[in-house]
């Protein structure tokens, strides 16, 4: 692994030691990365196992397939895929290496297809051929097909946020009918207990600014009276959970 990473460091392929779980043993990660021969040579001493990684963007961008699921499969096997350097990776997926573009982006998870990824600037791959794992046209470098680029162009559609509408009292009063009528109704016994639970939820819409605490406060005095609990009661019970 240490020839690897000084023959690509040599050739002028920045790289950086990871752990088998193929996380950066540097500081900085991939940011590490160097075609410093010394520095490689250090590193490889001091993790004589480590794989080696590789940062994408700058010398080439890859397509990660997830071979090991069916959707992947039927991606690869379906897409017209120009013919390009393939590394076979350790869980039998394919890294293909095309030539760097700055329309690819980033990095991308699934937005080509189901557990087909993308690693531009920004990202890094496991060099696998250091392991001895197969290189498919090793001669062959393409640039990115267009429908890639496309595809990789296209912005999800935003999520619409809710639009915040002022609720008044009598809104409010109306969403909350089920609990003034489960404290209405309530067995005597249990009046006090419903009404703590009531003014809880009016207090979970203060926090949310549903409500202003003067208006859940009011709410939670005509729910409590309707059981026929005192006022004083009902007041001292509010104002302890709403401090309006």
């Amino acid at each position: 692994m240490s020839k690897a990473a000084l023959k690509l460091a040599e050739r002028g392929i920045v790289v950086f030691p990871c752990g088998a779980d193929k996380k950066p043993l540097t500081k900085r990660g991939f940011k590490d990365a160097t075609a410093d021969i010394a520095q490689v040579r250090e590193w490889w001493r001091e993790f004589p196992d480590a794989l080696v990684g590789a940062p994408t963007g700058d010398k080439f961008v890859v397509v990660d397939c997830d071979l090991q699921h069916p959707e992947a499969q039927h991606w690869y096997a379906q897409a017209n895929i120009p013919l390009t350097r393939a590394h076979v990776t350790r869980s039998g997926g394919r890294h293909l290496l095309f030539k760097p573009d700055d329309r690819f982006g980033t990095i991308s998870q699934g937005k080509l297809f189901p557990h087909i990824d993308t690693r531009g600037k920004g990202g890094y791959i496991i060099w696998w051929p250091a392991e001895g794992l197969d290189v498919l046209h090793g001669g062959v470098f393409a640039e990115v097909p267009e429908w890639i680029l496309k595809r990789l162009e296209i912005k999800p559609e935003p999520v619409p946020l809710p639009v915040s509408r002022p609720v008044t009292v009598k809104s409010a009063h109306r969403k909350l009918e089920g609990i003034v009528g489960a404290i209405a109704i309530a067995p005597q016994g249990q009046r006090n207990a419903l009404l703590h639970w009531g003014a809880c939820r009016l207090s979970e819409l203060v926090q949310q600014s549903i409500l202003t605490a003067g208006d859940a406060f009011a709410l939670a005095v005509e729910a409590g009276t309707r059981t026929g609990l005192p006022y004083v009661e009902v007041s001292r019970t509010a104002k302890r959970i709403l401090k309006p």
